[in-house]
């Protein structure tokens, strides 16, 4: 029995949270500008569609152009010849369908036209609110940093002084990665984490003997209660 050891342990296993939490702060920090970059990313990925849209939508509009002139000198053509009225009323149909054609390109190079006014209104906002929470975020994460180390110091201190059998037995544990961290305690007759039954001379032995004892289902070592 080693009440200094388990102290020890209890002492490790705040730490430890208070560490976890710490990284989840900084990821949280990090996770701000992560966002932001990412949807101007998106809006500088929509610019570049859009624009190609409008290139295309342009070199449409152009063909059309070309395609009505050519109407028009043939139907002018035929008309100054008194020619057959069928084919005049072809082409006079052909450059109403490309007129239709041209004011439905037009209306589109309107819309994108406007739609790349707001993506760019909106790029700049973005760089000017990431500009605004990029030195508060630096600034956050070196702090968080900073006290990550001091608990990551105390850590290795503490690890260092511990007794050999607790830390033999720590290390096997932590090894491997349990979430929610190596310790739990007896609660209600169970393990507090995977509920797993205790016996009354397992549950009396740690909280009253301080025996080291692990979960025999998750593994987790039992801190006693008034550690």
């Amino acid at each position: 029995m080693s009440v200094e050891g388990f102290l020890q342990l209890k002492e490790i296993d705040s730490l430890t949270k208070m560490r976890i939490h710490q990284l989840k702060s900084k990821s949280e920090q990090e996770d701000r500008l992560f966002k932001l970059n990412n949807k101007r990313q998106e809006a500088v990925l929509q610019t570049t569609i859009l624009k190609q849209e409008l290139v295309l939508t342009h070199n449409n509009l152009a063909e059309i152009d070309q395609k009505i002139k050519i109407a028009s000198v043939q139907k002018q053509r035929l008309m100054d010849m008194g020619g057959d009225e069928v084919k005049i009323k072809h082409y006079i149909s052909e450059i109403s369908s490309l007129e239709d054609q041209g004011f439905t390109h037009i209306t589109r190079a309107d819309e994108i036209d406007l739609e790349l006014t707001d993506l760019k209104t909106f790029i700049n906002g973005l760089e000017k609110t990431i500009q605004e929470i990029q030195a508060e975020v630096v600034a956050e994460v070196e702090k968080i940093e900073g006290e990550i180390r001091n608990f990551d110091h105390r850590l290795s201190l503490l690890l260092a002084d511990l007794p050999s059998d607790y830390k033999n037995l720590f290390l096997k544990i932590s090894a491997k990665n349990l979430a929610h961290g190596p310790f739990t305690r007896v609660d209600q007759g169970s393990c507090y984490f995977c509920r797993f039954k205790i016996s009354r001379i397992d549950e009396s032995e740690i909280d009253i003997g301080r025996s080291l004892k692990t979960c025999p289902q998750c593994s987790r070592i039992f801190l006693p209660y008034g550690a």
